[in-house]
């Protein structure tokens, strides 16, 4: 005699659906931290995690990178308040130090996109005196970023000096306007 293929089903049990639902719980969870690491992955330097494959060593450089941005926070809060005060004891009319005389306290930069370049206006409160320029630093910077210096004016006006500094682009598209404010920034605020 021939058995007959007999196929048994099985209604899934109150444990089998428990399980169900756990397994796509996890996976969703697994899922969801998948992003959130990919996301953490593509918020740090690329310097911090080359080379790095494993999450943890990803979490570990966000940390320590997160650290690194705290300090240089509070160093540049630290200046901000140097300036600040220094500004304030200006204004009110109180004799300087003579350290404080020479240095050069900036008020703005201001940048003006113009016809086939950026205009760069550097108001600071004081003249500089000291025998390194910053000015020729901050030349430096327009340079590396792809602009060509056309000129540089240099006003006084009742105690403030305006560098105005002119530069030619050969490619607008090119030139990233952010980065080349913030390295001003940064480099007035050094």
């Amino acid at each position: 005699m021939a058995k007959e293929n007999q196929h048994i089903i099985l209604a899934p049990s109150g444990n089998d659906e428990k399980k169900i639902i756990r397994r796509e719980v996890e996976k969703q969870r697994r899922m969801e931290m998948s992003i959130l690491c990919s996301s953490l992955r593509s918020s740090l330097p690329s310097h911090l995690i080359k080379g790095k494959r494993s999450v943890s060593d990803h979490i570990n450089e966000a940390a320590n990178y997160i650290e690194d941005l705290k300090k240089k926070i509070n160093r540049l809060e630290i200046k901000r308040d140097k300036l600040k005060m220094k500004s304030s004891m200006v204004e009110s009319g109180n004799e300087l130090s003579g350290d404080i005389r020479n240095s050069s306290v900036v008020k703005c930069v201001k940048m003006n996109v113009i016809r086939d370049g950026v205009e760069i206006v550097i108001c600071s409160g004081f003249h500089d005196c000291s025998s390194s320029s910053p000015l020729s630093d901050l030349m430096e910077i327009i340079v590396e970023e792809g602009c060509d210096v056309v000129n540089c004016v240099t006003n006084q006006v009742n105690g403030k000096t305006f560098h105005t500094i002119k530069s030619e682009v050969e490619d607008m598209t090119r030139l990233d306007l952010a980065r080349l404010q913030n390295k001003l920034d940064y480099a007035i605020l050094l």
